[in-house]
């Protein structure tokens, strides 16, 4: 009892301290609220901007790479000579899986040429047509919004199955449901069974795009049994950055073009890419950190200073205190629980100003953004995030109130003597 009622006084004498000192105690916490506000809302959006760009990749396995083949730059003895197209057929997939034990599987993509239109009713449109291999789905993901995608019985008995890009069925068919529809490719009737769902400025592409079996595509059309890109899954404990080296003097030995020669190949090696784009933010995240911890630690020197000039203030009052019985632990006691209840008091207020801040960043991000453009995400942060700025208001109100509680406590009863007289 006698405890709840020594925290009660002491409480109220910080209460009438405060009180007493309105305007310059709330000039000083703001920049404690100012602090815990940025720091919330910076990694709130920082961890938002992640998640976002972060899931461009999602559209890809993780442990995937792919291969497309470009111009030789320079020509060779007994291989490709200058400005030939890198082409690989099934064979060379299929002497990789033998040779790359990191490969579990191999994917194909083939193109038409679209020097021709695409016709459906009175709307035409020029689309690339893509033919693609059965497993390219495991490592590419194609997610439909209408319809359904390619399966094993459109490979199976070849069938004239297309899934098409929303930008396609958007100029073809407008507000048409275009799933179970034909559409003309170079005069052959193909049917639409999907349409894939919108996606990001970093799958453009697909949206602009015409998915079909790859092994009706090169029936249909005749086409040479070659492709200039190929997708492989490899093994999760691969070594992807010397693998990528390995792949490259591999393929260039086998097709016949320099191994120093980077222009004939372009390896997208997806894992690198979200390794990369994860150190990044780790990086940003250590800034954005270190910025709000400023923000905080000038308003700690506020509180600082404010406390000094109450001790100050005070000294006459702490003088007779301490003639009475007054213990320095007391005096201590007294001066850091000021500090702390400037902090905690003002850097609640800046949380919870940042979660509603983190609201406001979230509806203005949803209205701005289209579904293609959507690189940010809603701002969100965790648990660990909102303890950790709680410890760090603890610690702040502690440091900010010692030096003051150390010089009050320091002060002796006979330095006042004189003034009280």
């Amino acid at each position: 009892m006698n405890f709840i009622v020594n925290i009660g006084e002491l409480f109220h004498e910080v209460y009438a301290s405060v009180r007493q000192h309105k305007v310059r105690s709330i000039l000083t916490g703001f920049s404690i609220t100012w602090g815990i506000f940025i720091l919330i809302v910076l990694l709130g959006a920082g961890n938002g901007f992640r998640t976002g760009m972060l899931n461009m990749f999602s559209g890809y396995a993780s442990n995937s790479i792919w291969v497309t083949g470009n111009r030789v730059t320079r020509a060779t003895n007994g291989g490709l000579q200058t400005g030939a197209q890198v082409r690989f057929d099934h064979d060379l997939t299929e002497k990789l899986k033998r040779r790359f034990a990191e490969v579990q599987q191999v994917a194909t993509e083939v193109s038409l040429l679209n020097n021709n239109p695409i016709v459906y009713r009175d709307n035409t449109g020029w689309f690339e047509v893509k033919g693609i291999s059965e497993d390219y789905l495991n490592i590419k993901s194609l997610e439909v919004g209408e319809g359904r995608l390619l399966n094993a019985m459109d490979y199976r008995e070849e069938r004239r199955s297309l899934v098409i890009g929303e930008r396609v069925r958007d100029i073809l068919f407008g507000r048409e449901n275009p799933v179970g529809k034909y559409i003309a490719i170079e005069g052959v009737m193909f049917r639409v069974v999907g349409v894939l769902k919108g996606g990001t400025i970093f799958s453009m592409m697909e949206q602009n795009s015409i998915y079909t079996p790859s092994i009706t595509l090169l029936n249909i059309f005749n086409l040479e049994r070659e492709y200039t890109t190929f997708g492989a899954i490899l093994h999760e404990n691969t070594a992807i950055e010397t693998f990528e080296g390995r792949l490259r003097d591999y393929l260039a030995k086998e097709i016949g073009f320099a191994e120093d020669d980077r222009g004939a190949l372009f390896i997208n090696n997806i894992q690198l890419q979200v390794k990369a784009f994860g150190m990044l933010f780790d990086g940003i995240d250590k800034f954005l950190w270190i910025l709000g911890l400023c923000f905080i630690l000038s308003g700690m020197i506020g509180v600082m200073n404010i406390m000094l000039v109450v001790v100050k203030e005070r000294t006459e009052e702490i003088g007779i205190r301490k003639a009475v019985g007054a213990t320095p632990a007391s005096i201590y006691k007294l001066i850091i629980t000021e500090a702390l209840v400037l902090t905690i008091t003002f850097g609640l207020a800046g949380m919870a100003l940042g979660f509603v801040g983190m609201g406001i960043y979230n509806y203005v991000v949803s209205a701005l953004q289209t579904i293609q453009e959507q690189i940010f995400e809603k701002a969100s942060t965790n648990f660990s995030i909102v303890i950790i700025s709680l410890l760090l208001l603890v610690a702040a109100g502690v440091i900010a109130g010692l030096f003051p509680a150390r010089k009050a406590a320091n002060i002796m009863p006979v330095e006042t003597l004189g003034k009280v007289v």
